[in-house]
């Protein structure tokens, strides 16, 4: 799992492995103190496993995006 490049206010992520599957998975938005902010469905199956969150209610900082048992650290600005 890997950050791409996304506007302001969004975080765009590739799942390469859930490109294969099908069916709605849980992605889960932590904050800093590892609490989460957001629960987000995706649905499996798209192209290359890349997804745009859109996350502009959030303040600007560091987050965790969880997907499958996958962590990436990422980064919000707006």
């Amino acid at each position: 799992m890997q950050q791409l490049p996304a506007n302001k206010g969004r975080v765009r992520i590739q799942v390469p492995s859930l490109a294969f599957e099908q069916g709605t998975v849980q992605c889960t938005i932590y904050d800093a103190q590892q609490m989460p902010v957001r629960m987000i469905p995706l649905e499996a199956g798209h192209v290359r496993g890349v997804y745009t969150l859109q996350l502009a209610s959030l303040p600007s900082g560091e987050y965790t995006v969880q997907v499958k048992g996958q962590q990436l650290a990422v980064k919000l600005e707006h």
